[in-house]
């Protein structure tokens, strides 16, 4: 069902101009929406529907596009309050810091996937608190200078709802029962290995449980339908100032 929405939300973005806001945010729902139709969990490799296009792989080469496009996204949008608010370089910094920070979660869950283990997905969610306490730190900073936009209160209610949320997610994947992991467990064997099983071994499941149970299903429905919500409002919001 959650293709229903980012269908209709990629449909508001036909009109508007190729800008970077519109493209990422049109890569980012599209995604989204091809995710819904093949959902899939990269834990045991859980999978909706037995179909080559429900792999890992084609799915993180695609979450890979989709997520860096987000934060680009943040990071403009970041950078935009800072200039008409604060104008301070440290805010600067910190937010073209966002998409060089989304590319290394991108290099631990590859890593993850391909070296079969669930003890670098810790890095790779890790990553995203930190991104995430960053920008809403830095939307703090805005709303207290007075920007009180719903550019900036959007981001603030993610923050509180995401970052908790986040620490119970982290606290779980540490109590995954995965083996101890250590640099000389990279071998090339390995790693063709865990290419191959990500392109072409799926187990088909609706068990609750293998989709993460209450975890799985909170982030499924944040993720693929709310965070696609909150970036075209971002898009909207910009077309109502005129801004493209």
């Amino acid at each position: 069902l959650g293709v229903i929405p980012n269908l209709y939300l990629f449909s508001t973005l036909f009109h508007l101009p190729a800008t970077t806001l519109t493209t990422c945010a049109r890569i980012f729902i599209g995604v989204n929406a091809f995710r819904c139709v093949f959902p899939n969990r990269y834990n045991n490799n859980i999978v909706l529907r037995d179909t080559v296009l429900s792999s890992i792989f084609l799915t993180r080469l695609l979450a890979t596009f989709s997520e860096v496009a987000e934060l680009i996204m943040l990071s403009e949008v970041a950078k935009d309050l800072n200039a008409a608010t604060v104008r301070s370089d440290l805010i600067e910094l910190l937010a073209e810091a966002l998409p060089p920070i989304c590319v290394l979660a991108q290099c631990f869950v590859w890593s993850s996937i391909i070296l079969h283990t669930d003890s670098l997905m810790f890095f790779e969610e890790f990553s995203w608190f930190l991104l995430f306490l960053i920008n809403t730190a830095l939307n703090l900073v805005f709303f207290y200078q007075g920007n009180h936009s719903i550019l900036v209160i959007l981001s603030l209610v993610q923050g509180v709802l995401y970052l908790p949320w986040q620490t119970l997610h982290l606290k779980y994947i540490l109590s995954l029962d995965d083996p101890p992991f250590s640099l000389s467990d990279v071998t090339i064997s390995r790693i063709g290995k865990g290419l191959k099983r990500s392109v072409w071994y799926r187990k088909k499941s609706v068990v609750r449980e293998d989709w993460g149970g209450w975890i799985g299903e909170s982030w499924m429905f944040c993720y693929w339908i709310l965070m696609s919500l909150w970036l075209a409002i971002i898009v909207w919001e910009y077309e109502k100032m005129d801004a493209f």
